[in-house]
């Protein structure tokens, strides 16, 4: 107590903890924070924040009538250094994710050396393994029978003699096994340094490959065999593969480009791009940037913590943002799909739609008269459908405390008021799709198009 008064107890090292924590926890969530890099930059608005909560604490005491807390409290001092020390070891940590050894860190100059392997003679249909702990990977598909690897070995050294010995200790080889090959580099550095080995591959048309990479990026194109690539760091991408393509990522970009199987992705990552596949295409996992998919005549299933999105034909494309908003263009097949907090854009599908939504829009557009059930369940958001003036449907449309508006004249007297509540249910022309429109806190608008 401060002269009678309770002492106010500041709001600063709570507002701190719930700053810190939320940074830390967008980045368990795969959006690839770099907190070091951040605090760097931004570490003055730690100050500028303890200096307006210290104004609010001092207002707030004022109005409440009790004492207003200490300007600078050694309890706030100890949190900001302990916070500070927690980001610095995220920032090593960090670090040591992108360049690998910690024993990296202590300076020398970074040297890379070339190296290629002898051609090694192999089966035109042979199943290669292309092992790698850092460094990235390109295949080339190639009408030769054998396989051949140009390698680059990157370290850190005082200088090129000392860098070369540590890369000399690794070599890539090609070993059998009894599944086929694998090619990997193998050895030791000798003295504790991280050595980076990317490598340039060529293989037969008709391989069947398997791809297995702690950290790099990874690209592959021309094999007519499946391809199955397992990848922790890195983007992928595969383009125009004759079989199935299986991608299991944790971080970064993912595209694959024409595949005449099926082709699965799982995990974790960013940006997702799957187009001109023959079979059908499934991406389970959490994704955290933009998704494209075109042209998937078999359609796609879509599965995520927020989403389950089923197109079973799939002529034109879909896309979400990085706001997680999606659109769906031109869908011959059926669409199902359940969701939340995503603004929806459906124009032009052709098949039957569900969609259930929660906290976002929905807005459906026909050039053609619909054909199929449409069945449309929303909370908190409003429903918008447009179809051209010659559509038959029946339709049964509820608003629970929200609104229904319809522009088209034979249904638009139809609506009908109940309390908070609005409904229009009724009847345009003959034999023509049920349409079952709900939402609440919301409007659904009906809209006569050309």
């Amino acid at each position: 107590m401060a002269n009678g008064y309770p002492r106010r107890r500041s709001i600063f090292s709570g507002l701190l903890l719930i700053l810190i924590g939320g940074l830390f926890l967008a980045r368990n969530f795969g959006t690839q924070l770099p907190i070091w890099a951040l605090m760097r930059r931004w570490w003055p608005l730690v100050f500028i924040l303890w200096g307006l909560t210290k104004l609010y604490d001092h207002f707030r005491a004022r109005q409440t009538g009790e004492a207003a807390p200490p300007t600078v409290s050694a309890a706030e001092i100890l949190l900001v250094l302990l916070l500070l020390a927690v980001v610095g070891g995220a920032g090593i940590v960090d670090w040591g994710q992108r360049h690998g050894s910690f024993s990296d860190i202590w300076g020398g100059e970074t040297y890379s050396f070339t190296e290629d392997m002898p051609a090694r003679s192999v089966p035109k249909n042979a199943q290669i393994t292309l092992r790698t702990l850092r460094g990235n990977i390109i295949v080339h598909a190639e009408d030769a029978a054998e396989i051949r690897v140009t390698s680059r070995k990157s370290t850190r050294g005082d200088n090129e003699a000392e860098a070369r010995a540590t890369a000399d200790g690794l070599h890539v080889t090609v070993t059998p096994s009894d599944s086929g090959f694998i090619v990997e580099p193998q050895g030791t550095s000798g003295n504790g340094r991280t050595v980076t080995v990317d490598m340039e591959v060529h293989v037969p048309k008709g391989a069947t490959l398997r791809i297995q990479s702690d950290r790099g990026d990874i690209q592959v194109a021309g094999i007519t065999g499946s391809l199955a690539i397992n990848g922790r760091q890195g983007d992928i991408e595969a383009r125009q593969i004759g079989g199935d393509v299986t991608v299991d990522s944790s971080r970064g970009d993912i595209r694959v480009i024409g595949a005449g199987g099926s082709v699965r992705v799982s995990g974790r990552g960013n940006q997702v791009e799957l187009s001109d596949i023959q079979g059908v295409a499934t991406l389970e996992g959490e994704f955290y940037g933009p998704l494209r998919f075109s042209r998937l005549p078999k359609g796609v299933h879509f599965v995520s913590s927020r989403s389950d999105l089923l197109v079973t034909q799939l002529s034109g494309r879909i896309e979400t943002s990085g706001a997680g908003d999606m659109e769906i263009f031109d869908a011959a097949g059926n669409v199902t799909l359940t969701t939340t907090k995503r603004d929806l854009t459906l124009d032009n599908v052709t098949g039957k739609v569900h969609v259930e939504n929660r906290s976002g829009n929905v807005t459906l557009r026909f050039p053609q008269p619909p054909k199929e059930q449409i069945e449309i369940s929303n909370q908190s958001g409003d429903i918008d459908i447009t179809m051209p003036s010659k559509s038959n449907f029946d339709v049964n449309a509820r608003s629970d405390r929200g609104e229904v508006q319809c522009t088209f004249p034979e249904l638009e007297s139809r609506i009908e008021r109940l309390r908070n509540d609005a409904v229009l249910e009724g009847s345009l022309g003959s034999k023509g799709p049920r349409i079952q429109l709900h939402t609440t806190y919301g409007t659904i608008r009906i809209r006569r198009g050309q």
